[in-house]
């Protein structure tokens, strides 16, 4: 399965899950599987959200930032991941200068 993302149409979601700013993405869902490309703003974050029924592992394109998950904080920058598993919540923060950019990969639980 091939994905292009510069044909998924950008939208932008103000406050994502609670968070500050804005997340600027393009994501698409195939086979109970979502895949995003996403950019954190300077200064944004995501809210706090909890994973119910899938996990999350964030490749980090490029930028800085750090991540809370279940109340551990580790620090991103290019080249590394993060994950999320299923029942635990986490947030983004980019508490940097730059844009944080990612890629997400988001596989519901069976």
């Amino acid at each position: 399965m091939r994905i292009d993302f510069n044909e998924i149409r950008e939208e932008t979601v103000k406050e994502f899950g609670g968070g500050k700013g804005c997340l600027i993405l393009r994501k698409t869902t195939k086979n109970r599987v979502t895949f995003i490309k996403a950019k954190l703003p300077a200064g944004s974050t995501t809210g706090m959200h909890k994973h119910m029924i899938d996990s999350e592992t964030i490749y980090v394109l490029s930028g800085k930032g750090k991540t809370i998950c279940d109340g551990e904080t580790e620090m991103l920058s290019a080249g590394s991941v993060t994950f999320c598993p299923v029942g635990c919540s986490h947030c983004l923060i980019n508490d940097s200068n730059e844009d944080l950019v990612f890629f997400a990969v988001i596989p519901e639980q069976i």
